[in-house]
């Protein structure tokens, strides 16, 4: 057996203080934001050290400290160039684990240390939420923003409310206003729980919050691979985490913000940091969750399973380059150039051979999914053309055959979602009788159904053209040969 990783595969990269507070352990931090930093400090001969905070119990049994905090990412993906790419790097600027609900005092001392001036957290998407039930005296508070209430009162005390001693926090929660959101429960906390007015005001004045958009797609632990990946590095790895290469990380400094103490968009040409989020979050929901929303019911009733196997297919591409070129990109506010280059990624990403990313896991949730990444470009479209756009509305046909279970091999994929959307899609292709009158009323139903659109979306041209869509793809079955056709007649 391997040797477990160490020092020694450094090559003499120094390991630095901790003056960065983290919230989250897990996989992505570790292979996001963190290995952004150890970069960074390598190019710029920077210091940033990283103290890691459990903020759950129990998880993974083991923890960083066994390996002195030490891991291995490894970035794989497409190149520019549209080449196979594999990139390995230790990770150093982590120095240790302090599990929140077995060592609290551990975490309070945190709190205490002047050399710690940033907080990152990524604690899930449910992290950063509002928990009535959360005490001041709680050892530790069960919700994310509850603990960082107490650890911002901790740090209050500990320096005596000096405005120098505020925090500038960094949330990576995958919530829109991520920042804003952790702020607003913080200071909800601090007012419930009658904490000094002047500790309000420090909060309010001297720490900054600020809302981010991350992008990268982390597998995690390569299980499958890992006892050769261990061979070739030649040492163990337990915290050994797989990652794409592509990654970018937006920070929204607001007017008024100061300038972040972390500078990582100095040193990385992955990070930026703009006044407004919003266009970047809006890129991201439209071109790379779009595509994948708008390809996966066609993929998965033609019998295509993986991202990767139905995009580097011809046809799988062309619908790809249609769909973002032609219906997306218009109906965005960032440079066309900007869109452009970020759809060429996207493509790259999901021909990615190191990832099997599975159709039948994206089509979770679809339909609501459709309604939060797709139905703005698609009344977009219709807004300016004065007819629905073509490969959207086939798309939305895809999705009702998908959920009714009309296509060969239908028994090994039912509807991923709740029982409530499932039953409503039921009774919808129940009114389906087999006449054109029937159908109609079906399509009619499926398009009025708030629970699927948040309101009613029909009109006639939409009917008309997913009634047409819909017979089109259970007339007979859908195979990528014959999608081909169809895309050619649009």
């Amino acid at each position: 057996m391997a040797k477990a990783i160490d020092a020694s595969v450094l090559g003499g990269r120094a390991r630095p203080p901790v003056r960065i507070l983290q919230w989250g352990e897990g996989n992505f931090l570790r292979a996001f934001v963190d290995w952004k930093i150890d970069r960074m400090n390598e190019a710029a001969g920077s210091d940033w050290g990283v103290a890691v905070v459990r903020p759950i119990a129990g998880g993974n049994p083991h923890t960083l400290n066994e390996q002195d905090g030490l891991y291995t990412v490894l970035s794989r993906g497409v190149g520019d160039d549209d080449k196979p790419v594999a990139e390995s790097r230790v990770v150093a600027c982590v120095r240790r684990e302090v599990p929140s609900y077995q060592d609290w005092p551990g975490v309070l001392a945190l709190a205490r240390d002047p050399n710690i001036t940033v907080v990152i957290s990524n604690t899930t998407d449910a992290g950063i939420a509002y928990v009535p039930t959360v005490k001041y005296e709680d050892a530790p508070q069960a919700s994310f923003p509850g603990k960082m209430t107490r650890l911002l009162h901790e740090r209050w005390k500990a320096f005596g409310g000096k405005a120098e001693a505020g925090w500038q926090m960094i949330a990576c929660e995958l919530i829109d206003h991520n920042g804003d959101e952790l702020r607003r429960i913080v200071l909800q906390h601090a007012h419930e729980w009658k904490l000094e007015p002047a500790f309000i005001k420090w909060v309010e004045e001297a720490n900054a919050f600020y809302n981010t958009l991350v992008d990268r797609i982390v597998p995690g632990y390569p299980r499958a691979e890992a006892e050769k990946l261990e061979a070739d590095l030649g040492y163990r790895d337990i915290f050994m985490t797989a990652t794409e290469v592509f990654n970018f990380f937006v920070i929204e400094r607001k007017p008024g913000q100061p300038e972040l103490r972390l500078p990582l968009a100095q040193w990385d040409k992955g990070t930026i940091v703009v006044p407004d989020v919003t266009p970047y979050k809006a890129r991201k929901v439209a071109i790379l969750n779009g595509a994948h929303t708008g390809l996966c019911p066609l993929a998965l009733i033609s019998g295509v399973e993986t991202v990767g196997e139905a995009v580097t297919t011809e046809t799988g591409a062309r619908f790809l380059d249609r769909l973002l070129n032609e219906e997306v990109i218009p109906f965005l506010t960032l440079p066309k150039a900007e869109l452009v280059e970020f759809a060429a990624a996207v493509r790259r990403r999901f021909a990615n051979p190191y990832i099997r990313h599975q159709w039948y896991d994206i089509s979770l949730n679809g339909l609501v999914k459709y309604q939060t990444r797709n139905l703005a470009r698609l009344e977009a479209y219709i807004a300016k053309f004065g007819k629905p756009a073509p490969l959207m509305t086939l798309s939305l046909a895809a999705w009702l055959v998908f959920y009714l279970g009309r296509y060969p091999g239908a028994e090994k994929f039912p509807p991923r979602d709740s029982a409530e959307i499932v039953a409503k899609a039921k009774a919808i292709g129940a009114l389906d009788d087999g006449t054109e009158k029937g159908r109609a009323a079906m399509i009619a139903a499926y398009l009025q159904e708030p629970a699927f659109w948040g309101k009613s979306i029909e009109s006639p041209a939409l009917a008309a053209a997913v009634a047409a869509d819909f017979k089109l793809l259970t007339d007979k079955p859908l195979t990528f040969e014959r999608l081909s056709a169809i895309l050619a007649k649009r």
